[in-house]
Protein backbone atom coordinates (compact mmCIF):
# COMPACT_ATOMS: atom_id res chain seq x y z
CA UNK A 1 0.00 0.00 0.00
CA UNK A 2 1.42 3.37 -0.99
CA UNK A 3 0.57 6.81 0.74
CA UNK A 4 1.06 10.03 1.00
CA UNK A 5 2.18 12.57 4.05
CA UNK A 6 0.47 15.91 3.81
CA UNK A 7 0.14 17.20 7.21
CA UNK A 8 2.83 18.43 9.58
CA UNK A 9 3.92 15.60 12.04
CA UNK A 10 7.91 16.19 11.78
CA UNK A 11 10.90 16.64 9.62
CA UNK A 12 13.44 14.66 8.42
CA UNK A 13 16.06 15.54 5.83
CA UNK A 14 13.77 18.74 5.13
CA UNK A 15 10.62 16.37 4.33
CA UNK A 16 7.56 17.27 5.84
CA UNK A 17 5.20 14.01 7.22
CA UNK A 18 1.48 13.63 8.53
CA UNK A 19 -0.21 11.90 10.43
CA UNK A 20 -2.86 11.65 7.68
CA UNK A 21 -2.51 8.62 5.60
CA UNK A 22 -4.31 8.50 2.08
CA UNK A 23 -4.90 4.71 0.98
CA UNK A 24 -4.57 3.85 -2.97
CA UNK A 25 -5.96 1.64 -5.00
CA UNK A 26 -3.03 0.05 -7.61
CA UNK A 27 -3.98 0.36 -11.20
CA UNK A 28 -3.49 -2.26 -13.68
CA UNK A 29 -1.31 -1.52 -16.30
CA UNK A 30 -0.30 -4.11 -19.58
CA UNK A 31 -1.31 -4.83 -23.23
CA UNK A 32 -3.58 -7.07 -24.93
CA UNK A 33 -3.79 -7.34 -28.76
CA UNK A 34 -1.78 -7.12 -31.69
CA UNK A 35 -2.41 -4.77 -34.55
CA UNK A 36 -2.25 -6.18 -38.73
CA UNK A 37 -0.32 -4.12 -40.81
CA UNK A 38 -1.39 -3.53 -44.55
CA UNK A 39 1.74 -4.11 -46.64
CA UNK A 40 3.32 -6.92 -47.86
CA UNK A 41 7.36 -6.34 -45.81
CA UNK A 42 8.56 -8.64 -43.37
CA UNK A 43 9.51 -7.74 -39.71
CA UNK A 44 12.86 -8.48 -38.51
CA UNK A 45 12.93 -12.10 -37.45
CA UNK A 46 15.13 -10.99 -34.09
CA UNK A 47 12.31 -10.36 -30.87
CA UNK A 48 14.77 -7.71 -29.86
CA UNK A 49 16.04 -5.89 -32.81
CA UNK A 50 14.04 -3.39 -34.57
CA UNK A 51 10.46 -4.27 -36.44
CA UNK A 52 10.31 -2.55 -39.97
CA UNK A 53 7.68 -0.20 -39.93
CA UNK A 54 6.06 -1.75 -43.16
CA UNK A 55 5.46 -4.94 -41.26
CA UNK A 56 2.65 -6.88 -42.78
CA UNK A 57 -0.47 -8.66 -40.86
CA UNK A 58 -2.15 -11.50 -42.57
CA UNK A 59 -6.05 -10.05 -41.46
CA UNK A 60 -7.60 -13.29 -42.23
CA UNK A 61 -5.54 -15.10 -38.84
CA UNK A 62 -7.06 -12.86 -36.62
CA UNK A 63 -9.99 -14.28 -34.71
CA UNK A 64 -12.63 -11.73 -34.16
CA UNK A 65 -14.85 -13.43 -31.71
CA UNK A 66 -16.28 -11.47 -29.20
CA UNK A 67 -14.20 -11.41 -25.87
CA UNK A 68 -14.60 -10.19 -22.64
CA UNK A 69 -13.16 -6.91 -21.27
CA UNK A 70 -11.59 -5.80 -18.39
CA UNK A 71 -13.95 -2.95 -18.39
CA UNK A 72 -17.28 -4.56 -19.52
CA UNK A 73 -17.49 -6.28 -23.11
CA UNK A 74 -17.77 -4.12 -26.17
CA UNK A 75 -20.91 -4.60 -28.52
CA UNK A 76 -18.97 -6.76 -31.63
CA UNK A 77 -22.28 -6.01 -33.67
CA UNK A 78 -21.16 -2.96 -34.94
CA UNK A 79 -20.94 -1.80 -38.29
CA UNK A 80 -17.48 -0.17 -37.15
CA UNK A 81 -14.89 -3.00 -36.38
CA UNK A 82 -12.42 0.13 -35.84
CA UNK A 83 -14.07 1.21 -32.90
CA UNK A 84 -12.98 4.91 -32.95
CA UNK A 85 -10.05 6.26 -34.52
CA UNK A 86 -10.69 9.72 -33.07
CA UNK A 87 -9.84 8.66 -29.46
CA UNK A 88 -5.90 8.77 -30.59
CA UNK A 89 -4.90 12.42 -29.89
CA UNK A 90 -2.05 14.24 -31.89
CA UNK A 91 1.55 14.76 -30.07
CA UNK A 92 3.04 17.40 -28.92
CA UNK A 93 7.36 16.27 -29.20
CA UNK A 94 9.04 16.53 -26.37
CA UNK A 95 11.45 18.25 -25.98
CA UNK A 96 14.19 15.89 -24.37
CA UNK A 97 14.09 12.70 -22.90
CA UNK A 98 11.79 11.49 -20.17
CA UNK A 99 14.59 8.92 -18.86
CA UNK A 100 17.97 8.68 -19.84
CA UNK A 101 20.59 6.17 -19.26
CA UNK A 102 22.52 6.74 -16.48
CA UNK A 103 25.95 6.07 -18.59
CA UNK A 104 28.40 6.63 -15.16
CA UNK A 105 26.83 3.48 -13.29
CA UNK A 106 28.01 -0.09 -14.23
CA UNK A 107 24.14 -1.16 -14.23
CA UNK A 108 23.39 0.94 -16.98
CA UNK A 109 26.70 1.42 -19.10
CA UNK A 110 25.78 0.58 -22.73
CA UNK A 111 23.86 3.81 -22.72
CA UNK A 112 20.99 2.51 -23.46
CA UNK A 113 17.40 2.41 -21.94
CA UNK A 114 13.74 1.28 -23.29
CA UNK A 115 10.52 -0.74 -22.88
CA UNK A 116 8.72 1.73 -20.14
CA UNK A 117 5.96 0.40 -18.24
CA UNK A 118 3.72 2.47 -16.18
CA UNK A 119 1.79 1.32 -13.26
CA UNK A 120 -0.61 4.57 -11.77
CA UNK A 121 -1.02 3.65 -7.55
CA UNK A 122 -2.36 6.97 -6.82
CA UNK A 123 -2.73 10.55 -7.92
CA UNK A 124 0.42 11.21 -5.93
CA UNK A 125 2.72 8.10 -7.05
CA UNK A 126 3.40 6.53 -10.43
CA UNK A 127 5.99 4.01 -11.00
CA UNK A 128 7.96 3.01 -14.41
CA UNK A 129 9.73 -0.26 -14.85
CA UNK A 130 12.32 -0.30 -18.08
CA UNK A 131 14.82 -1.87 -19.07
CA UNK A 132 18.71 -0.97 -19.40
CA UNK A 133 21.95 -2.27 -20.14
CA UNK A 134 24.80 -2.72 -18.30
CA UNK A 135 28.52 -1.93 -18.51
CA UNK A 136 28.72 -5.79 -19.31
CA UNK A 137 26.09 -5.89 -21.93
CA UNK A 138 23.56 -7.59 -19.98
CA UNK A 139 19.74 -5.96 -19.49
CA UNK A 140 17.99 -5.73 -16.54
CA UNK A 141 14.90 -4.40 -15.40
CA UNK A 142 14.60 -1.11 -13.40
CA UNK A 143 11.84 1.22 -11.69
CA UNK A 144 11.28 5.24 -11.81
CA UNK A 145 9.18 6.89 -9.77
CA UNK A 146 7.07 10.02 -10.25
CA UNK A 147 4.56 12.19 -8.71
CA UNK A 148 3.01 13.15 -11.42
CA UNK A 149 3.55 10.67 -13.98
CA UNK A 150 6.16 13.32 -16.32
CA UNK A 151 8.76 13.75 -14.35
CA UNK A 152 10.86 10.41 -13.27
CA UNK A 153 13.15 9.56 -11.02
CA UNK A 154 15.36 6.62 -11.12
CA UNK A 155 15.56 4.06 -7.78
CA UNK A 156 16.86 4.55 -5.73
CA UNK A 157 19.34 7.54 -6.64
CA UNK A 158 19.63 9.58 -9.62
CA UNK A 159 22.56 8.91 -10.42
CA UNK A 160 22.85 5.18 -8.81
CA UNK A 161 19.98 3.45 -10.35
CA UNK A 162 19.52 -0.41 -8.72
CA UNK A 163 17.75 -2.96 -10.69
CA UNK A 164 14.36 -4.32 -8.99
CA UNK A 165 15.37 -7.60 -11.20
CA UNK A 166 19.09 -8.60 -12.00
CA UNK A 167 20.07 -10.89 -14.78
CA UNK A 168 21.28 -13.12 -12.20
CA UNK A 169 22.81 -16.35 -14.73
CA UNK A 170 21.14 -15.28 -17.57
CA UNK A 171 22.02 -12.87 -20.17
CA UNK A 172 19.48 -10.70 -20.07
CA UNK A 173 16.30 -9.68 -18.85
CA UNK A 174 14.16 -7.01 -19.78
CA UNK A 175 10.49 -5.48 -21.20
CA UNK A 176 8.41 -5.57 -18.38
CA UNK A 177 4.79 -5.60 -18.42
CA UNK A 178 2.58 -5.23 -15.16
CA UNK A 179 -0.57 -5.80 -13.41
CA UNK A 180 -1.52 -5.49 -9.91
CA UNK A 181 -4.11 -7.74 -8.48
CA UNK A 182 -5.25 -7.44 -4.93
CA UNK A 183 -2.14 -5.30 -3.85
CA UNK A 184 0.55 -7.81 -5.35
CA UNK A 185 2.34 -6.75 -8.53
CA UNK A 186 2.52 -9.44 -11.31
CA UNK A 187 5.60 -8.52 -13.58
CA UNK A 188 6.07 -10.82 -16.53
CA UNK A 189 9.20 -10.15 -18.24
CA UNK A 190 11.31 -11.76 -21.22
CA UNK A 191 14.32 -13.73 -20.23
CA UNK A 192 17.00 -14.88 -22.11
CA UNK A 193 19.40 -17.62 -20.34
CA UNK A 194 21.82 -17.43 -23.28
CA UNK A 195 22.27 -15.16 -26.07
CA UNK A 196 18.84 -14.23 -27.35
CA UNK A 197 16.74 -17.71 -26.21
CA UNK A 198 14.06 -15.80 -25.21
CA UNK A 199 11.26 -17.31 -22.83
CA UNK A 200 8.49 -15.35 -20.26
CA UNK A 201 9.50 -14.94 -16.94
CA UNK A 202 7.27 -13.87 -14.09
CA UNK A 203 8.29 -11.80 -10.42
CA UNK A 204 5.84 -10.63 -7.40
CA UNK A 205 6.00 -8.09 -5.47
CA UNK A 206 3.98 -6.60 -2.86
CA UNK A 207 5.43 -3.00 -2.73
CA UNK A 208 6.27 -2.50 -6.35
CA UNK A 209 9.75 -2.65 -5.44
CA UNK A 210 11.45 -5.78 -4.21
CA UNK A 211 10.50 -9.03 -6.15
CA UNK A 212 11.00 -12.96 -5.64
CA UNK A 213 11.19 -14.34 -9.02
CA UNK A 214 8.61 -17.48 -10.15
CA UNK A 215 10.19 -18.93 -12.91
CA UNK A 216 9.11 -19.64 -16.45
CA UNK A 217 5.27 -19.00 -17.36
CA UNK A 218 5.87 -19.38 -20.90
CA UNK A 219 7.79 -21.62 -22.79
CA UNK A 220 8.96 -22.20 -26.69
CA UNK A 221 6.29 -24.07 -28.85
CA UNK A 222 6.26 -27.46 -30.32
CA UNK A 223 8.99 -27.99 -33.05
CA UNK A 224 7.99 -26.89 -36.18
CA UNK A 225 5.00 -24.58 -34.81
CA UNK A 226 5.36 -20.66 -35.73
CA UNK A 227 7.04 -19.94 -31.82
CA UNK A 228 9.72 -22.96 -31.37
CA UNK A 229 12.35 -20.90 -30.92
CA UNK A 230 11.60 -17.59 -28.85
CA UNK A 231 9.03 -16.33 -26.86
CA UNK A 232 9.06 -13.02 -25.48
CA UNK A 233 7.89 -9.64 -25.19
CA UNK A 234 5.21 -9.97 -23.09
CA UNK A 235 2.05 -7.69 -22.67
CA UNK A 236 -0.53 -8.72 -20.18
CA UNK A 237 -3.66 -7.59 -19.19
CA UNK A 238 -6.25 -8.68 -16.59
CA UNK A 239 -9.48 -9.24 -18.50
CA UNK A 240 -12.83 -10.77 -15.69
CA UNK A 241 -10.23 -12.35 -13.59
CA UNK A 242 -8.40 -13.85 -16.61
CA UNK A 243 -5.01 -13.07 -17.19
CA UNK A 244 -4.42 -12.18 -21.10
CA UNK A 245 -0.74 -12.82 -22.34
CA UNK A 246 -0.01 -11.24 -26.02
CA UNK A 247 3.76 -12.45 -26.83
CA UNK A 248 6.25 -12.25 -29.78
CA UNK A 249 6.98 -15.58 -30.91
CA UNK A 250 9.97 -16.74 -33.68
CA UNK A 251 10.46 -19.89 -35.25
CA UNK A 252 13.68 -18.68 -36.90
CA UNK A 253 11.94 -17.35 -39.85
CA UNK A 254 9.69 -14.67 -39.04
CA UNK A 255 8.33 -13.17 -36.01
CA UNK A 256 4.40 -12.85 -35.15
CA UNK A 257 2.05 -12.19 -32.40
CA UNK A 258 -0.17 -14.42 -30.17
CA UNK A 259 -1.71 -14.89 -27.16
CA UNK A 260 -2.19 -17.54 -24.23
CA UNK A 261 -4.67 -17.08 -21.01
CA UNK A 262 -4.47 -18.20 -17.71
CA UNK A 263 -6.84 -17.74 -14.39
CA UNK A 264 -4.20 -18.06 -11.76
CA UNK A 265 -1.36 -16.20 -13.60
CA UNK A 266 1.41 -18.79 -14.19
CA UNK A 267 0.01 -21.73 -16.19
CA UNK A 268 -0.91 -20.66 -19.49
CA UNK A 269 -2.45 -21.94 -22.87
CA UNK A 270 -1.72 -21.32 -26.11
CA UNK A 271 -5.02 -19.92 -28.37
CA UNK A 272 -5.52 -22.00 -30.96
CA UNK A 273 -5.86 -19.57 -33.49
CA UNK A 274 -2.32 -18.41 -33.38
CA UNK A 275 -0.45 -16.39 -34.54
CA UNK A 276 -2.71 -13.85 -34.36
CA UNK A 277 -0.65 -11.37 -36.17
CA UNK A 278 2.09 -12.29 -38.60
CA UNK A 279 5.38 -10.16 -39.20
CA UNK A 280 4.70 -8.22 -36.14
CA UNK A 281 5.99 -7.32 -32.42
CA UNK A 282 7.21 -5.43 -29.68
CA UNK A 283 3.45 -3.70 -28.71
CA UNK A 284 1.61 -2.27 -26.47
CA UNK A 285 -2.44 -2.13 -26.06
CA UNK A 286 -4.86 0.00 -24.21
CA UNK A 287 -8.36 0.28 -24.21
CA UNK A 288 -9.64 4.39 -24.65
CA UNK A 289 -12.84 4.83 -23.88
CA UNK A 290 -14.60 1.88 -26.03
CA UNK A 291 -12.02 1.71 -28.38
CA UNK A 292 -8.81 -1.23 -28.32
CA UNK A 293 -5.24 1.10 -29.47
CA UNK A 294 -2.28 -0.49 -30.25
CA UNK A 295 1.17 1.11 -30.90
CA UNK A 296 3.65 -0.32 -32.80
CA UNK A 297 7.82 0.55 -32.66
CA UNK A 298 9.18 1.42 -36.08
CA UNK A 299 12.01 3.22 -38.29
CA UNK A 300 9.98 6.19 -38.66
CA UNK A 301 8.07 6.96 -35.49
CA UNK A 302 4.85 5.39 -33.85
CA UNK A 303 2.26 3.23 -35.60
CA UNK A 304 -1.00 2.39 -34.42
CA UNK A 305 -3.86 0.51 -34.92
CA UNK A 306 -7.39 0.44 -33.22
CA UNK A 307 -10.12 -2.20 -33.36
CA UNK A 308 -13.61 -2.76 -31.08
CA UNK A 309 -13.26 -6.14 -29.71
CA UNK A 310 -9.43 -5.86 -29.46
CA UNK A 311 -9.04 -9.02 -31.75
CA UNK A 312 -10.16 -7.56 -35.30
CA UNK A 313 -7.65 -4.37 -35.96
CA UNK A 314 -7.68 -1.83 -38.50
CA UNK A 315 -4.44 0.23 -39.35
CA UNK A 316 -4.44 3.52 -38.75
CA UNK A 317 -0.83 4.58 -40.02
CA UNK A 318 1.42 6.35 -38.10
CA UNK A 319 0.10 8.23 -35.20
CA UNK A 320 3.81 10.06 -34.22
CA UNK A 321 6.71 10.72 -36.55
CA UNK A 322 10.60 11.32 -35.24
CA UNK A 323 10.74 14.57 -32.94
CA UNK A 324 14.02 15.81 -35.47
CA UNK A 325 16.29 15.46 -32.75
CA UNK A 326 19.26 13.44 -32.42
CA UNK A 327 18.12 11.32 -29.66
CA UNK A 328 15.42 9.50 -32.03
CA UNK A 329 17.12 10.01 -35.15
CA UNK A 330 16.78 6.21 -35.54
CA UNK A 331 13.23 5.32 -34.71
CA UNK A 332 11.16 4.76 -31.70
CA UNK A 333 11.37 1.30 -29.81
CA UNK A 334 9.21 -0.73 -27.79
CA UNK A 335 6.14 2.13 -27.67
CA UNK A 336 3.56 2.46 -24.55
CA UNK A 337 0.12 4.35 -24.55
CA UNK A 338 -0.72 5.57 -20.87
CA UNK A 339 -3.94 6.11 -19.95
CA UNK A 340 -4.26 7.69 -16.21
CA UNK A 341 -8.18 5.93 -16.09
CA UNK A 342 -8.98 4.45 -19.76
CA UNK A 343 -11.47 7.36 -20.69
CA UNK A 344 -8.45 9.16 -22.86
CA UNK A 345 -4.91 8.94 -23.89
CA UNK A 346 -2.38 10.87 -21.73
CA UNK A 347 1.14 10.03 -22.74
CA UNK A 348 2.94 8.40 -25.42
CA UNK A 349 6.61 6.87 -23.95
CA UNK A 350 9.12 4.97 -26.24
CA UNK A 351 12.35 4.00 -26.65
CA UNK A 352 14.28 6.76 -28.57
CA UNK A 353 16.72 5.11 -31.42
CA UNK A 354 19.73 7.54 -31.12
CA UNK A 355 21.72 5.02 -33.51
CA UNK A 356 21.01 2.60 -36.11
CA UNK A 357 21.46 -0.40 -34.26
CA UNK A 358 18.89 0.13 -31.69
CA UNK A 359 21.16 -0.21 -29.00
CA UNK A 360 21.80 3.24 -27.66
CA UNK A 361 17.86 3.90 -26.56
CA UNK A 362 16.59 6.73 -24.49
CA UNK A 363 12.79 7.04 -22.93
CA UNK A 364 10.70 9.91 -24.90
CA UNK A 365 7.08 10.96 -23.38
CA UNK A 366 5.18 12.85 -26.21
CA UNK A 367 2.05 14.94 -24.31
CA UNK A 368 -1.56 15.25 -26.00
CA UNK A 369 -1.53 18.18 -28.37
CA UNK A 370 -3.27 20.98 -25.91
CA UNK A 371 -2.37 19.18 -22.63
CA UNK A 372 0.24 21.58 -20.15
CA UNK A 373 3.60 20.50 -20.32
CA UNK A 374 4.16 19.41 -16.39
CA UNK A 375 7.10 21.21 -15.11
CA UNK A 376 9.07 19.59 -12.46
CA UNK A 377 7.24 19.23 -9.01
CA UNK A 378 10.51 18.94 -7.58
CA UNK A 379 11.36 22.89 -8.63
CA UNK A 380 10.75 25.69 -5.81
CA UNK A 381 12.24 23.86 -2.76
CA UNK A 382 15.88 24.05 -3.18
CA UNK A 383 16.51 26.96 0.07
CA UNK A 384 14.79 24.18 2.15
CA UNK A 385 16.52 20.81 1.30
CA UNK A 386 19.95 19.73 1.97
CA UNK A 387 19.86 17.05 -0.72
CA UNK A 388 19.14 18.37 -4.64
CA UNK A 389 15.73 18.10 -4.86
CA UNK A 390 12.31 16.47 -2.47
CA UNK A 391 12.35 13.20 -4.11
CA UNK A 392 16.42 12.60 -2.92
CA UNK A 393 15.03 14.60 0.36
CA UNK A 394 12.18 12.01 1.31
CA UNK A 395 14.46 8.68 -0.21
CA UNK A 396 17.41 9.63 2.03
CA UNK A 397 15.38 10.36 4.88
CA UNK A 398 13.46 6.45 4.57
CA UNK A 399 10.16 8.41 4.42
CA UNK A 400 9.03 7.19 0.47
CA UNK A 401 10.02 6.12 -2.80
CA UNK A 402 9.23 10.30 -3.85
CA UNK A 403 8.54 13.44 -3.19
CA UNK A 404 7.72 16.93 -4.32
CA UNK A 405 8.13 20.77 -3.51
CA UNK A 406 4.04 21.32 -1.21
CA UNK A 407 5.42 24.57 -0.88
CA UNK A 408 7.41 26.36 -3.51
CA UNK A 409 9.61 29.21 -2.29
CA UNK A 410 9.39 28.31 0.97
CA UNK A 411 12.86 28.14 2.77
CA UNK A 412 11.60 26.45 5.94
CA UNK A 413 12.69 22.74 6.17
CA UNK A 414 9.56 21.73 8.07
CA UNK A 415 7.10 22.98 5.17
CA UNK A 416 8.19 22.63 2.02
CA UNK A 417 8.12 18.74 0.53
CA UNK A 418 5.87 16.39 0.80
CA UNK A 419 6.59 12.70 0.75
CA UNK A 420 4.47 9.64 -1.10
CA UNK A 421 5.83 6.64 1.13
CA UNK A 422 5.63 2.76 0.39
CA UNK A 423 4.44 0.58 2.97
Amino acid sequence: MFAIYTTPLRTVAGCTLSALLLSCVGAESGAMKRAPRTNDSAAPVDSDSPADSDSAVDSDSVDSSPVDSDSGPIDTGTSNPCGEASVIPRFTAPATPAVSPVSSDPDQGSDNVYAPEIVRISDQLCMMYYGGQGSDGHDRIFLATSTDCANWAPWPDRAHPEPVIDNGSSNHVNDPSVVRVDGTTYLYYTDAANAEDDRIHLAISTDGVHFTLQGMVLDVGAPGTWDSQKVGRPSVVLREGTFWLYYDGNDGTARHVGVATSTDGRTFTRHPSNPLVLNAGAVHVQRIADTYVMVQESHDGTLAATSADGLEWCDQGQIFGLTGASWDAYGQVTPFLYSKDGSRVDALLFGGASDACWCRNRIGQATPEGDPVPSDPDDGCGACVSASDCTEACRDGGYGLDGYCAVPGSADPGACCACVAGE
